[in-house]
């Protein structure tokens, strides 16, 4: 399945903004490039999945999401829970898609 990177992290940047408690105006400006990048990474599994075993798909997500949850964390006052809470969210908004266009249940 081809992903659409921007589209993906539109459908993101959407879920972001629906968090409650003012959250998403805290970190937006760090987390839009953040979802980028997530995007990329589930771009780069979904091309080449018949290259990875679900496990090393699953690790290499891991990896980028806590990439960015630390620099979202770095670059603003919130709390590393809030921020991993709040991403957890963001993507599990997208989840269906994610685990379409990798062809693993990644999400």
């Amino acid at each position: 399945m081809q992903v659409d990177v921007n589209g993906l992290v539109d459908r993101m940047t959407v879920a972001g903004r629906g968090l409650a408690g003012g959250i998403w105006a805290e970190m937006e400006s760090y987390a839009i490039p953040e979802l980028k990048k997530i995007a990329i990474q589930v771009e780069a599994i979904a091309e080449n999945h018949a290259q990875y075993t679900l496990r090393g798909a699953e690790i290499l997500f891991d990896m980028q999401i806590r990439a960015a949850v630390s620099v979202i964390v770095a670059m603003t006052s919130m709390t590393l829970v809030l921020v991993q809470n709040a991403i957890n969210a963001i993507v599990d908004a997208v989840k269906d898609f994610i685990n379409a266009a990798t062809g693993f249940a990644l999400v």
